[in-house]
């Protein structure tokens, strides 16, 4: 593909990812979105093949912002709290960034019950995050920032809880504070784990 058929194309699948956000990816066909762009069917068509490889690019596209937004910029932080710490905000600020919401809520909730690459794909993308999250925390335990004992697991299962209800309370609610309390509540979750490493128990 030339130079100019690859703008086309991130430009049509930066654009598919916020309409898949909002209307789920599998309501997204090759004539939807056409129409949203105001090109011809067979325009998409000619770019993207299928739609199965229309929204295996949607789910890269989505991955690269994720990187892009909150994994790159986590990772100037400090090793330990700090990172975690910047980690999270940034997560829950990623929330914000497609006009659906988390994209990857959405379609984990469309596709959970179903088979097939796209499912498989969103999958991935979802475990190698909370493969991070737990990498994060594992490293905030070494650097004895968080408690020796810590249930590292069950920390990453509420802190990625967190972000799930935030972006459930945003969307489907309405609610405008939804953010503001999902980072107070990762503060208080980590303060009491913090609170438990210094404690002189440990």
């Amino acid at each position: 593909m030339t130079r100019t058929g690859d703008a086309r194309r991130g430009a049509i699948v930066d654009r598919a990812v916020h309409i898949a956000s909002v209307e789920g990816i599998e309501g997204l066909t090759l004539g939807r979105l056409a129409d949203a762009l105001r090109m011809s069917k067979s325009g998409i068509q000619t770019l993207f093949g299928t739609k199965q490889e229309l929204q295996l690019s949607i789910v890269s596209a989505a991955s690269r912002v994720f990187e892009r937004d909150v994994l790159l910029p986590a990772e100037r932080q400090p090793a330990g709290l700090a990172r975690l710490r910047a980690l999270m905000s940034l997560w829950i600020g990623y929330l914000e960034t497609f006009e659906g919401g988390c994209f990857f809520v959405a379609a984990a909730s469309e596709l959970d019950g179903r088979s097939g690459p796209v499912r498989d794909a969103v999958a991935d993308a979802v475990a190698r995050a909370d493969a991070l999250l737990q990498r994060e925390v594992e490293l905030a335990v070494r650097l004895r920032e968080l408690p020796s004992d810590t249930d590292v697991e069950q920390l990453v299962f509420e802190l990625h809880a967190m972000v799930l209800q935030a972006n459930h309370d945003r969307q489907l609610l309405g609610r405008k504070d939804a953010l503001a309390r999902a980072r107070n509540a990762v503060d208080r979750l980590l303060e009491q784990q913090t609170g438990d490493a210094a404690s002189p128990s440990r």
